[in-house]
């Protein structure tokens, strides 16, 4: 039995950058509700910040469901 050591190291890069994004997208979904939140307090229109903190969030979301459909195979 041999192991694959490149495929093992391009499945590791992949999952790394794939959670380097994830995260990256979840973090600044946070900031732009943070300022949202703020601006609203303030009594200025949060405008743009909010909708695109819950645009991210769903963009999360659909990557988890992806996630979830790839690994369980009752759905395939």
């Amino acid at each position: 039995m041999t192991i694959n050591w490149s495929a093992l190291a391009l499945v590791a890069g992949v999952t790394l950058v794939a959670t380097v994004v994830v995260v990256g997208l979840v973090a600044t979904a946070a900031k732009l509700l943070d300022a949202g939140h703020l601006r609203k307090q303030a009594g200025q229109t949060p405008g743009v910040t909010l909708v695109g903190a819950y645009a991210l969030i769903g963009i999360v979301g659909l990557i988890v469901l992806f996630g979830l459909w790839l690994v369980i195979p009752y759905f395939h």
